[in-house]
């Protein structure tokens, strides 16, 4: 009861697996596949349009570095500013008192011309501070960050007539809000005593808020496809030039990346990191004016906002219709099995002894045809047990005549004993040693004749048979039985030896008065088999009879013996019957030279042990 029930729900979840396997598995790798491929297109997009975004800061940011340089070059192209710097150089007190004054006027016009500069400030070519404008504060120079007049003038020095443009830092102004900026220095050169001399070096001091206008929202393109980005400026050693969080400027790039093992080299940047606790791609183009890079920093959460909904929409749209599906495959599928489930219903009813269940099934598919199947298949079974039955009947009703009219085997044995006495008490020895032999061969014969017996009691009774033989042919032969001791526990059939020692007796020595011989030998091969050969020399026969013998159907009524075709064919039988394809038969034989039946037997003993072949005896075989 419980295995068919088990089969049943097998067949349920196998469809159910079928149904998931054949449908929903293709969609998801399809939908895995899309997916993977649509984020890779989206990336790539979004990698070239912020490419394209950044090629263009770049050229703003060159743009309006060039625009205060400019600004810068013409300041010290002004005559007054020529003139001015050269009297506060070399001439006298009063003199740099009233240019020092023309230069703080001429500082404050360019300052107030343009949004962002800061101020300027005039070194000699010592490195002194001859003159510094601010518009807000008396500006003076941070001695802790690299914009120290000293490092500045050494920059100036090791450079030919470009200027020079420094990193970000923090001023140091009266103000308690933190300032940044940066600076634009060169060279000034003037003619004094006839030839060009270098004079000193004008820095323009630049408010930070330039570089951020220039690299953030100065263009309609700064956010490429609308997508939220942030833009840092870095130099050569990762330090932040300009960045949105004005707190960060001054420090290291890579620290401000969570995952360390994303850290970088100073010549490469990674494609993609952990910035402020968020997953990120990182953009980046090299500025070949300052030797700084853009870095454009973009969420992936934010990049990839709308695909994750659209990828959360399929997910719960999936569900539902995986759900929905599912439902629909177990429905349908409790519809088939049901049809199955009364057949197997039926099959119970049917393992109980009722063979009279019938199957109802108007389904019209294939299991329909089952149960027509097993309704045929039901009254079939129905009329072949009445046939049995009938069968049996008149099986026991014969068995019973046949009882009534067999013969008990015991008064034959008293009959043939009785007139075993009589010879004896006549002095008729040799008679009463036939009777002997044939009462044993009689009850050898009748009694468990499927039997298998040890070799050396199917000899006894084969010698009790030949000596009964050598009477009945006034010892015309002579036989001989060539036999090992070790194989005197072989196991062997009853009688099948009888019919073919008769045959020679019978049918090959027919005519013969003197000089007849039958040899009888037992050996075992070399691939272990049982090997029996019985060997005379009488007639023998032509190929027809040969060919005839050895399938079976020898015709009795060629024969002086009717008796001889019919026990050679039982043989046959037999040794099929017992063992199969493992048994084997071979009879050669040649008109007037004899006849030899070899017979190939798997060898068994009661207590199995190696046997010793029989080489003499094998040999003379062959």
């Amino acid at each position: 009861m419980f295995k068919f029930n088990r089969l049943e729900l097998n067949y349920r979840n196998k469809l159910i697996i079928t149904f998931v396997l054949v449908v929903f598995l293709p969609s998801i790798v399809m939908h895995y596949i899309t997916y993977m491929n649509s984020t890779q297109t989206m990336k790539t997009k979004i990698n070239d349009l912020v490419t394209h975004h950044l090629i263009q800061t770049n050229k703003h940011l060159n743009a309006t570095l060039s625009m205060y340089e400019d600004t810068l070059y013409q300041l010290m192209l002004n005559e007054e500013v020529v003139h001015s710097t050269k009297k506060m150089l070399y001439g006298s007190d009063f003199e740099q008192l009233v240019n020092s004054d023309t230069l703080q006027r001429i500082f404050e016009g360019y300052t107030n011309s343009k949004a962002g500069i800061r101020g300027f400030t005039f070194f000699d070519k010592n490195g002194n501070i001859l003159l510094s404008y601010d518009k807000d504060t008396d500006m003076t120079w941070n001695p802790e960050r690299e914009g120290t007049p000293f490092l500045l003038i050494m920059k100036l020095n090791g450079m030919q007539e470009e200027p020079l443009i420094t990193a970000a830092e923090k001023l140091k102004t009266d103000s308690k809000d933190a300032q940044y900026g940066f600076h634009i220095a060169r060279k000034l050169f003037g003619i004094s005593s006839g030839r060009l001399e270098r004079m000193g070096y004008i820095v323009m001091t630049l408010e930070e808020s330039v570089l951020a206008n220039a690299i953030s929202n100065t263009s309609a393109a700064s956010s490429p496809n609308g997508i939220d980005s942030t833009i840092y400026l870095i130099d050569a050693n990762n330090i932040i030039v300009s960045s949105p969080d004005k707190s960060k400027i001054g420090a290291r790039f890579d620290d401000l990346l969570d995952d360390t093992t994303m850290r970088f080299s100073d010549s490469s940047l990674p494609e993609a990191a952990v910035i402020l606790g968020q997953a990120s791609v990182l953009n980046h183009y090299p500025n070949e004016k300052t030797g700084w890079t853009i870095v454009n920093v973009t969420s992936e959460k934010k990049m990839f906002a709308e695909l994750y909904a659209m990828q959360k929409l399929n997910i719960w749209t999936g569900s539902v219709v995986f759900l929905f599906s599912t439902l629909l495959i177990v429905y349908f599928s409790g519809l088939l099995t049901r049809s199955i489930h009364t057949i197997v219903n039926a099959m119970k009813q049917t393992e109980h002894g009722n063979l009279n269940v019938k199957v109802e099934e108007r389904t019209g598919d294939e299991i329909s045809i089952i149960a027509a199947s097993y309704n045929k298949m039901m009254e079939t079974i129905n009329e072949l047990m009445e046939e049995t039955k009938c069968a049996v009947q008149k099986q026991k009703e014969s068995e019973i005549r046949s009882l009534e009219a067999q013969i008990n085997p015991h008064f034959l044995y008293n009959t043939l004993d009785s007139i075993n006495w009589m010879a004896i008490e006549k002095d008729e020895h040799d008679i009463s040693r036939m009777l002997k032999g044939l009462a044993l061969i009689l009850r050898y014969s009748i009694s468990h004749s499927n039997k298998m017996v040890p070799l050396a009691k199917e000899l006894e009774w084969l010698e009790h048979y030949l000596y009964l033989q050598k009477h009945r042919f006034n010892d015309s032969f002579q036989y001989y039985v060539h036999l090992k001791p070790e194989l005197n526990e072989a196991k062997l059939y009853k009688l099948l030896l009888q019919p073919f020692v008769e045959n020679s007796l019978v049918h090959g020595f027919a005519g013969m008065k003197t000089g007849a011989e039958l040899h009888i030998r037992f050996y075992i091969t070399e691939i272990q088999r049982l090997c029996i050969e019985i060997e005379d020399n009488g007639c023998g026969m032509d190929e027809a009879s040969v060919s005839s013998m050895q399938h079976g159907s020898l015709d009795p009524d060629k024969s002086d013996a009717a008796g001889s075709g019919i026990g050679v064919r039982n043989v046959m039988d037999r040794l099929h019957l017992y063992y199969g394809e493992a048994a084997e038969c071979r009879i050669m034989s040649q008109k007037g030279c004899g006849t030899k039946v070899t017979l190939l037997l798997p060898i068994q003993f009661d207590n199995p042990k190696e046997a010793v072949m029989d080489n003499e005896n094998r040999n003379r075989g062959g």
